[in-house]
């Protein structure tokens, strides 16, 4: 096993921290780990996830893999007893004193020194403050659209208005990437849509139909897709399950998918980054990262979440995409130790599975310790342009 505990980590995809979550009772840090359906529905809450939950759900939070895993590992950290009420007391321990200070410890034991942040705040929010390192923005797509289609007159002005926003995001504004939920808001085997038809589409999309809708996506993403080769930015594509809930066939978001629309010849010099391995598709996006010149695989949800099978999963990915487009990513939303447990189970799972690659001679011990810093941290800084 090689030892990656020193090197340092590239977030390629977190969330803000959440100052109301600085203090959680152990169930509510469990439960930041769970991505299912509360089994008790609010009709006042639009995510299931958030829904509440009778005593027969509550039980299994706490056995989740990725909780114990958790557990395990923030012991370690915070010097307590491997239990979770144990380790929920010392956090909010320190957290209640400096909540900030306690997301750097963490930040400094996985050795994060970057985060790409996936976030609409503006750059001077106070709550941006509390990530430790170097911040990357990403543009967000769909809520700049929906904002904008409300003050557009046609198509054409809605184009012109959003790609003028994303143009000063990223050369005034400091953005290096654009994120989408292509496979949420239309499917990942939406066809191709024309200007001709992105026009038909506008005035029934504005009044609230939701089929002329998803044509308009899908024309702003193609157009996004070509502005982002002028920016010289990356297009971010949640991809996956990730537990999460739509409207529609959750098949929609099988990165397989998107292959006629990526290998059309216009789109080849846009980098587009897979989100989430597209677990459970994970060795369908290897294979894409492998055959397509422009796409990277970021390793997020399996990292941490599938923390009891991490090498298995690294394994898929690092058998058939180059090492040069994997990168490692958390989906943390609200609390640091999400983001946290990506990096130490990345170097985990790093560790076993390249070093095994060593034992078997099929890399050198140089080459393994070399993909593994890259996985780690050089790919998103070469992608990104980062010193």
């Amino acid at each position: 096993m090689l030892d990656f505990t020193s090197a340092p980590v590239i977030d390629n995809h977190c969330h803000p921290l959440d100052p109301a979550k600085a203090i959680m009772e152990p169930e509510m840090l469990a439960r930041e780990f769970f991505h299912g359906m509360g089994d008790i529905p609010k009709p006042d809450v639009a995510k299931p996830r958030n829904w509440g939950a009778t005593d027969e759900l509550r039980h299994h939070f706490p056995y989740m893999g990725v909780v114990q895993t958790m557990v395990c590992q923030l012991a370690r950290v915070l010097e307590c007893p491997a239990e979770l009420e144990a380790v929920a007391a010392e956090r909010n321990r320190r957290t209640v004193e400096d909540f900030g200070a306690y997301a750097k410890l963490l930040y400094a034991d996985a050795g994060i020194v970057g985060t790409v942040l996936d976030s609409d705040l503006p750059a001077d929010a106070p709550v941006l403050k509390l990530m430790p390192g170097r911040l990357v923005r990403l543009f967000q797509m769909g809520p700049t659209i929906k904002s904008l289609i409300k003050t557009s007159g046609s198509y054409t002005q809605l184009r012109r208005a959003y790609q003028a926003s994303l143009d000063r995001a990223v050369r005034q504004e400091g953005f290096l990437g654009v994120k989408s939920h292509l496979a949420e808001e239309v499917g990942f085997g939406a066809p191709f849509c024309t200007e001709a038809e992105a026009h038909a589409a506008f005035r029934p999309a504005k009044a609230g139909d939701s089929a002329a809708y998803k044509r308009i996506y899908v024309a702003l993403f193609a157009a996004t897709l070509i502005q982002a080769q002028e920016l010289g930015i990356p297009v971010h594509l949640h991809s996956g399950i990730t537990g999460a809930f739509w409207n529609g066939p959750i098949s929609d978001a099988d990165p397989f998918l998107l292959m006629p629309l990526l290998r059309r010849p216009e789109f080849l010099q846009t980098r587009v980054v897979l989100l989430h391995a597209a677990y459970p598709w994970i060795q369908n996006a290897a294979m894409m990262a492998h055959a397509l010149p422009h796409l990277w695989v970021d390793i997020g949800w399996t990292t941490p979440w599938a923390s009891l099978r991490i090498v298995e999963c690294y394994r898929d990915l690092i058998g058939i995409a180059p090492l040069s487009k994997l990168m490692i990513g958390s989906g943390c939303h609200g609390t640091p130790e999400v983001a946290w447990l990506a990096g130490i189970t990345a170097k985990i799972a790093l560790g076993t599975a390249l070093g095994d690659a060593v034992e078997r001679r099929l890399l050198t011990r140089e080459q393994a310790e070399r993909a593994g810093r890259m996985i780690l941290h050089d790919n998103a800084a070469r992608l990104y342009g980062l010193s």
